[in-house]
């Protein structure tokens, strides 16, 4: 096949059609179709780490800084501190590099959506996550520039089998 899919990945019980280590099955048993599993698996380290291991499977970071706050604040949308990918989430540039240190070649940014802001009530309180691009630039930009490329663009053109970047010209 050679549509790649992005799809909307989740952590959280109640998401039900959306469980990331459901969509790496399925991408453990379609080697053939590439998978690029948004929101970076909401930090759940176990499935990042099979990310890593599955050669048609990527992740993005959409939304990255106000899943950096529901991190912090231990909102059930996250991987519970058990299963956390290890990180300073109060940082959004420092999740970031350590993000790309450890998964280098998997690692995208911007591919579903570089910025969201989400209101809602969780937990019977509500919840105002506002992000803007501008933060979520900032995050990015404070790695070096070959970080930079590397997961703003080398990377995706892998996911997307565009290794030839004149293809977009």
């Amino acid at each position: 096949m050679g549509c790649p899919f992005l799809i909307h990945s989740s952590v959280a019980e109640s998401d039900l059609w959306a469980q990331a280590s459901d969509i790496l099955d399925l991408a453990e048993a379609n080697p053939e179709v590439r998978f690029c599993l948004a929101h970076s698996c909401r930090y759940d380290r176990e499935c990042l780490d099979r990310v890593n291991e599955l050669s048609n499977t990527w992740f993005d970071c959409s939304a990255h800084c106000i899943h950096c706050v529901g991190a912090v604040d231990d909102l059930p949308y996250i991987a519970p501190r058990s299963r956390r990918f290890d990180s300073d989430y109060t940082r959004p540039d420092r999740v970031i590099a350590d993000l790309a240190a450890a998964y280098p070649a998997k690692f995208l940014w911007g591919s579903d959506s570089p910025f969201y802001s989400y209101a809602a009530e969780i937990n019977h309180r509500v919840v105002k996550l506002i992000s803007t691009y501008e933060k979520e630039v900032r995050a990015l930009q404070a790695s070096p520039p070959e970080v930079v490329t590397r997961i703003a663009s080398t990377n995706t053109l892998a996911y997307l089998k565009l290794h030839d970047e004149s293809i977009l010209s």
